[in-house]
């Protein structure tokens, strides 16, 4: 099995065509989605190292023998056949000692004619903390999550590897995704790129290697359970402590958040909580994070740790014991945490020219989910389809249809079966700010008939369904 890692910003959904190149080997092969990290910024890909080739294979091996953690292929990381599985292994526990600010670094990559190109950097940040606001559109954005900064590297285009003096790799040069904003009503897409530890990367590695607990998905004709992520859904940010004390936190805290790490000096505050998530009624906005089961947390991966220490052990209830300061006072409460897989959405449904699914985390992200039912929101639309002639837009959920209620995928698509081509629909919708809305629109399935297309892990096969079209063959 072969494993590439790459950045959310290149492999955006599970529903993608991969083709793969490698610089020891003129060659492009295919790969597949198998997993997305549900925070951090990075995908895994796989592909079947045969399609190499013999020839390929070895040119690639003998290429990158010297360095065997770094394949450079689009991005990122690579697991070869035979003796590479237990360098793997190797690499996972050699993500420490962390990197530290003045280090060397080199930057390693493929530059646009698949050259490999290194050169030496300075770490100026190894700890930076991610700091990106929601977009127009939801969409993913990186959260919970820091990252390495460099004094120099080859622009915002170029992505690849970090490495230390001794070939190691320590992070994947990333691409990230945000959306700067001018005024009150323009915006511009923009990207810049960043260092992901390599510990985000090896710890899904590890399970997948060792065998995880979660659903099987078939990759190269062979079933491996993939890993399964509790996670706190909720979105964190740092907050200095001199800043943290003036809102009243007391100096014991102040000289136990120090001690425990005395390069950061912050505190985690929450931002929000992703709507729908076990934490949602249990935190609140401005919240500081003091402790975890009466350990002192300072940082992110603080979190991560303890819920992956969750994750491990089976008697646990999958709960927090976190210790928040709330406007002036100490509480203490329990917060249960949420499991999630890596597999992103795998359906979508496609109804009068318009794309409905389950709401996406980027989504449950700005907090907000109608009461009446969330299960069908409208992501998308195409132009010249009943949705669009009639405004039924994105960015809205569809809560009933002809008076019966729509809470869920399967729900929806009972009501649609019932509707006839030319006949008119009335609809009852929540758009994303909350506003109710009422609307009418006529089907047309000889133009825009229902279908479905959804992931099959048996097979590791996207497949479209058609649900609802025109019966042709009366006519014939």
């Amino acid at each position: 099995m072969g494993l590439i890692a790459v950045d959310k910003n290149t492999v955006v959904i599970s529903a993608s065509d991969v083709m793969l190149s490698f610089a020891a080997f003129p060659i492009e092969i295919p790969g597949e989605v198998v997993f997305l990290h549900p925070v951090h910024n990075y995908a895994l890909i796989s592909y079947d190292p045969l399609a190499l080739g013999a020839v390929g294979f070895s040119l690639i091996w003998e290429a990158y023998a010297p360095i065997p953690y770094l394949c450079l292929a689009s991005v990122a990381l690579i697991q070869l056949p035979g003796r590479l599985g237990s360098l793997l292994i190797k690499l996972i526990f050699e993500a420490e000692p962390a990197i530290r600010r003045g280090n060397s670094v080199h930057l390693v990559g493929l530059s646009r004619s698949l050259q490999a190109t290194s050169r030496k950097s300075i770490v100026t940040n190894p700890c930076a903390a991610v700091n990106i606001s929601s977009a127009d559109c939801p969409r993913y954005r990186a959260t919970n999550m820091e990252v390495i900064e460099l004094d120099t590297d080859f622009g915002s285009t170029f992505s690849g590897v970090l490495t230390d003096e001794h070939e190691r790799v320590r992070a994947i040069w990333g691409s990230f995704s945000t959306q700067l904003k001018f005024g009150c009503s323009s915006s511009e897409d923009h990207q810049f790129v960043r260092g992901i530890p390599i510990y985000t990367i090896s710890e899904v590695l590890e399970q997948i290697i060792s065998g995880a607990q979660g659903p099987p998905l078939l990759i190269n004709s062979v079933k491996r359970p993939m890993p399964l992520v509790r996670i706190l859904e909720v979105e964190l940010y740092p907050t200095l402590i001199s800043k943290a004390r003036s809102f009243g936190l007391s100096d014991d805290w102040v000289q136990a958040l120090v001690k425990k790490d005395p390069i950061r000096r912050q505190v985690l505050r929450v931002k929000g909580c992703l709507a729908g998530s076990k934490a949602e009624n249990l935190l609140e906005q401005g919240d500081m994070v003091l402790a975890i089961n009466k350990e002192p947390v300072t940082c992110f991966r603080d979190v991560e740790n303890v819920c992956q220490v969750l994750g491990r052990n089976e008697n646990k209830d999958g709960k927090l014991s976190m210790t928040i300061f709330r406007q002036g006072r100490e509480i203490d409460v329990l917060v249960e945490t949420d499991i999630r897989d890596g597999s992103g959405t795998t359906r979508v449904i496609n109804w009068c020219g318009c794309i409905v699914q389950d709401p996406h985390p980027a989504v449950r992200a700005l907090g907000f989910l109608p009461e009446e039912g969330h299960g069908v929101y409208v992501a998308r639309w195409c132009h010249g389809s009943p949705a669009h002639r009639y405004g039924l837009y994105a960015l809205q959920w569809i809560v009933e249809v002809n008076g019966k209620k729509t809470p869920d995928l399967d729900a929806f698509l009972n009501v649609a079966k019932e509707i006839e081509h030319g006949e008119f629909v009335r609809l009852r919708t929540i758009h994303l700010n909350g506003k109710p809305k009422v609307l009418t629109l006529k089907q047309d399935l000889h133009y825009w008939p229902t279908w479905e297309v959804r992931f099959d892990p048996d097979s590791a096969m996207w497949r479209r369904h058609t649900i609802k079209a025109l019966d042709y063959s009366s006519s014939l």
